[in-house]
């Protein structure tokens, strides 16, 4: 595969941001409806950017993908994740809910060394080992302070790196833009077959909350598109860090939207996954 580190991380750090500000749409508007009911309708608008990026490269053919089951594994993981996530943010401040989620490139790395074959050294574990620390320092297990939500989160993280595993593998033979549109089709799955079954799940926003739904499915549907692509460019353990750069985006949103600010304990955590985080990217693939 032909990697390109410099194109890679402007394309994570481009679509995490873009979807911490879909998670401040999330959070507002399913205080007021069925978070089921949100999936289902940002997904249906988050197919116009994935429908943008497959004519402009020019893949539609390809949407007969020789790997199905590789489609779909990671689609549903990808979804599952996304319902982890905003089971958490509906609870917990926003940047609390993506620090603990971001314990997931940590596990990124010692799965991508199990599966993917791909080199861990030893200043990678040594990351690895700072932040898992970090995510505990924020999650607190057996204090007075730790909250069930985090566990949404957690839950949130492990999905998130069998994503990113199922996108390298995928990235060899699927354009980012097919596997896009599965993934879409997946979140598509996640909100319609609850509305569906389930009495009173369905619940149509109006007003601003529409309008809120509408950019987020936008800015979706592009941000998978450009997290897809960079991982298409760059080896996983490597692109995973830069993830981190929607902590700073988090804390800002949450403070400005929501009045959310972390406590000291969090902070640190915080501090700790960054930490790691630069870490990992200092040492790339050295020893």
């Amino acid at each position: 595969m032909n990697d390109q580190p410099g194109l890679a991380i402007a394309s994570v750090i481009a679509g995490v941001c873009l979807l911490t500000v879909c998670d401040v749409f999330a959070k507002t508007v399913t205080q007021d409806i069925d978070p089921f009911s949100f999936i289902l309708l940002r997904s249906c608008v988050a197919f116009l950017p994935v429908f943008v990026a497959l004519s402009v490269s020019r893949t539609w053919r390809y949407l007969r993908t020789r790997r199905p089951w590789g489609q779909a594994c990671r689609g549903m993981a990808m979804a599952l994740a996304y319902t982890f996530f905003l089971r958490a943010i509906m609870e917990l401040p926003i940047a609390d809910a993506t620090a603990v989620t971001y314990s997931s490139p940590f596990i990124v790395a010692i799965l991508s060394r199990i599966f993917l074959g791909e080199r861990v050294s030893l200043s990678r574990w040594a990351a690895i080992s700072v932040g898992f620390a970090g995510a505990l320092v924020i999650i607190q297990p057996g204090s007075d302070a730790f909250r069930p939500a985090a566990l949404w989160g957690i839950g949130a993280a492990i999905s998130v790196a069998v994503t990113v595993l199922l996108a390298r593998r995928l990235g060899a033979t699927e354009p980012a833009p097919v596997t896009a549109f599965y993934t879409t089709v997946a979140f598509a799955l996640t909100g319609l077959v609850p509305v569906l079954v389930v009495p009173g799940t369905w619940q149509m926003a109006g007003g601003i909350n529409l309008w809120f739904i509408v950019l987020a499915g936008l800015l979706a549907g592009s941000a998978h598109f450009l997290i897809i692509f960079a991982y298409r460019k760059g080896e996983a353990s490597f692109v995973v860090p830069f993830e981190y750069s929607s902590l700073l985006v988090a804390v800002a949103l949450g403070y400005l939207v929501f009045g959310d600010v972390p406590t000291v304990m969090v902070a640190i955590g915080m501090m700790l996954i960054a930490l790691a985080g630069i870490i990992l990217a200092r040492r790339g693939s050295g020893p």
